[in-house]
């Protein structure tokens, strides 16, 4: 049987995430339906706590190039115009 894209077969339960093969089984409690539940939700509390990182990543590194930006004093060739020209 296929479940959401696991493929179930008694108390296991195997699922093709990012290459790898993922096999869940039931377990003590005896419920693959349960068990896929708390694969899944470890599986979203990783894949949130990876894009927060990320995403502060991409923060510093944005507020780093903005203070080099304003203290390189150089105006290079993409640095835009400012100000009256004539």
């Amino acid at each position: 049987m296929t479940v959401y894209g696991w493929v179930i077969l008694g108390d296991a339960a195997t699922k093709r995430v990012n290459g790898q093969e993922v096999v869940v089984t039931a377990g003590k409690s005896g419920d693959i339906g349960v068990a896929i539940r708390a694969w899944e939700d470890v599986e979203r509390h990783r894949m949130l706590y990876e894009l927060g990182n990320l995403g502060r990543m991409v923060d510093a590194a944005l507020a780093r190039l903005q203070v080099h930006h304003r203290t390189s004093g150089s105006r290079g060739k993409h640095a835009p115009e400012t100000g009256n020209t004539r």
